[in-house]
């Protein structure tokens, strides 16, 4: 059996934390949230902060009992069976980056034309094909591209707010009101808060492939996100102080126009060639995360067997890799028919919001249920104050869903297309189940999917702190407590 290659450290880790979340719609998502509320949009940033970091604890300790590439449809095989593991990942990252992943591209092409005047549609499929091409060639390329193209996002975003807040530029500043909206518009603005971290998790599919997953994955996140709040803040807090408020939420490329009248038209060069590589960064992380989801899901037979196909040269799930530049390339196509602009890219923000933070609830109550099922199992991560970040964190999910936007019209629309996703991905899976005579409420046993790990994963060293290193004391362990 062809495994995937264990080979990624800390700075891969965080840099496939951080890569999805320094996105070219998390940063126009950044420059409407300053434009439309001011400097005052730390407040809800900071809120979002607080939110995914409960989150990321509990992913945290889901990776470290369960560090396989399935993600969240392991944790919550052995939790709440099979339905809901494929609803977490078809539900919440398929859709994603269907929804998602197209509108990157789509940010990028906008971003290179404007730039060059090359059409934006072919600058696009171009720069797909060439994240195919570098996915495909092996986990190490991956790494070796990610963590120069983050680290340096981060690097210039940070700059950029620093001139703009302590006035390194030549630029006039401009007397805008540190809250631009009234407080309860600020207050319904959590979904575009979230959007600027969501997507943390995206190195737990890598566990497979990191180095002590079970420590390297969990700081990765919350050191990530950490991050992620200090540079966005110091971009829109420089921001804020120069441009049009009116401007940067009105437009499709927002940041842009933030970093225009810090540096001028410098500025808005640098931006424009830094959206390109964040939506680079973004497609990297979606065609190194979302592949080895299904490839986990299909080692469990809740997928069609050929997603768990691994290159025997390269030992990537290939066939998986296809099928996500597929789906990025289908919503790439509406995007470019539908010529959308900011209104466009905040709706399918939205949509992909609600699935993914369905995913998230179903993720916490997995911790919850664990916990109860297996007390005694290793968890070398486990969540500090439980359950109180677990009963909190799916709160404010449900929060953030049922307030996802702040017009009602339109949160109908986002909720029936949600939902309509959703019930098609059950019914799929309902029938796929059905078919293959297995169950769909009924958990499989916490050492069985433990096992699978072991078995299709490369060594994890002789760390004693491993979860997985004695499977046969675990079942012995579990043996009581669950029948």
């Amino acid at each position: 059996m062809t495994k995937l290659k264990r080979s990624l450290g800390f700075g891969a880790a965080y840099a496939a934390s951080t890569g999805l979340v320094v996105s070219g719609t998390a940063m126009v998502s950044l420059g409407n949230g300053f434009g439309t509320g001011g400097l005052a949009f730390a407040i809800p940033a900071f809120t979002g902060l607080i939110i995914i970091t409960m989150v990321a604890i509990s992913y945290g300790e889901l990776a470290s009992m369960l560090p396989g590439g399935g993600m969240v449809g392991e944790y919550t095989l052995p939790a709440l069976g099979r339905l809901p593991a494929i609803l977490a990942v078809l539900g919440g990252y398929l859709v994603l980056v269907s929804a998602d992943g197209g509108t990157q591209l789509m940010v990028a092409g906008d971003s290179f034309e404007s730039l060059t005047g090359f059409p934006a549609a072919a600058f696009s499929f171009i720069l797909l094909a060439i994240l195919l091409v570098l996915n495909i060639s092996g986990v190490d390329i991956f790494a070796r591209v990610q963590i120069p193209v983050v680290f340096g996002l981060m690097g210039i975003l940070a700059v950029m707010g620093l001139a703009g807040v302590f006035g390194f530029t030549s630029q006039t500043p401009v007397d805008n009101p540190v809250l631009n909206t009234d407080w309860g518009t600020l207050a319904s603005m959590g979904a575009v808060a979230i959007w600027l971290y969501i997507g943390m998790e995206f190195v737990a599919p890598l566990a497979e492939e990191v180095k002590k997953p079970w420590k390297t994955i969990p700081a990765a996140m919350i050191i990530g996100v950490c991050t992620i709040f200090v540079v966005d803040v110091l971009f829109g807090w420089g921001a804020t102080r120069f441009a049009d408020l009116a401007e940067m939420a009105s437009s499709s490329i927002p940041h842009v126009v933030g970093a225009t009248a810090i540096f001028g038209a410098t500025g808005g060069v640098i931006m424009t060639v830094v959206t390109i590589l964040a939506s680079f960064s973004t497609g990297n992380s979606y065609l190194a995360a979302i592949p080895r989801m299904l490839y986990g899901l299909a080692n469990e037979g809740l997928l069609p067997k050929w997603l768990a196909k691994v290159s025997r040269r390269t030992r990537v799930p290939w066939a998986g890799m296809l099928v996500t530049a597929a789906c990025m390339a289908s919503v790439l196509l509406y995007s470019t028919f539908a010529k959308g602009g900011i209104e466009l890219i905040l709706n399918l923000i939205s949509i992909a919001c609600t699935t993914w933070l369905f995913s998230y609830i179903i993720a916490q109550i997995d911790v919850i249920v664990l916990r109860k099922r297996y007390p005694n199992a290793r968890r070398p991560f486990k969540t500090p104050f439980y359950p109180l970040p677990q009963i909190l964190g799916i709160a404010s999910c449900v929060y953030l869903i049922v307030f996802i936007v702040p017009d009602m019209s339109q949160r109908i629309v986002i909720w029936s297309s949600a939902a309509i996703i959703l019930g098609a991905i059950a019914l799929f899976a309902v029938i796929w189940l059905k078919r293959n005579r297995l169950p769909l409420f009924t958990p499989t046993d916490l050492t069985h999917t433990q096992n699978n790990i072991v078995v299709r994963s490369e060594s994890l060293d002789d760390d004693f702190e491993s979860p997985l290193t004695a499977p046969a004391a675990l079942q012995r362990e579990t043996d009581g407590e669950v029948r």
